[in-house]
């Protein structure tokens, strides 16, 4: 991102203002390749990781103990799992809908610019909470925490 930003003088105060210098089509190509990097590619990741610990657990726990309580804790572990991934693409995939969206799609989509600042304002404001609700659902879900 720096090497494609310049710094220009504005105004006669000694005002500098950071203008981007690559073309529509860079810029849609650095975020396409940023959505696959950082967005795309560890949500499957995650999901793929996070599946295989909870196929070695459901293996681990089903040849210990009673067979009910095995299953209610893995169903415990299960849900939680599915709570982590689903609130990663939940918070990210709108934002990143969004994001292409407007750089693949000629119109405005129908939106007045208020609509769309606003949209645009929800979207980003849902990407910067998973931040907020991983604590949760890593910490409070837990039943060391409840106790």
């Amino acid at each position: 991102m720096m090497a494609m930003i310049q710094l220009r003088d504005q105004g006669g105060h000694h005002k500098r203002i950071c203008f981007p210098t690559w073309t529509p089509a860079a810029f849609r190509l650095y975020l396409t390749v940023l959505f696959a990097t950082s967005v795309l590619v560890p949500g499957l990741v995650l999901g793929v990781v996070y599946t295989r610990l909870a196929r070695a657990y459901w293996a681990s726990s089903s040849g210990l103990g009673p067979l009910a309580t095995g299953r209610a804790s893995s169903q415990k572990l299960f849900s939680r799992i599915f709570s982590i991934v689903a609130a990663y693409w939940a918070c990210f995939l709108p934002f990143w809908a969004w994001q292409l969206t407007r750089l693949y799609q000629d119109e405005s989509l129908g939106l007045g610019p208020t609509a769309q600042a606003y949209l645009n304002f929800g979207v980003t404001c849902l990407a910067y909470g998973n931040s907020c609700i991983n604590p949760f659902l890593y910490t409070l879900l837990t039943k060391s925490y409840r106790q």
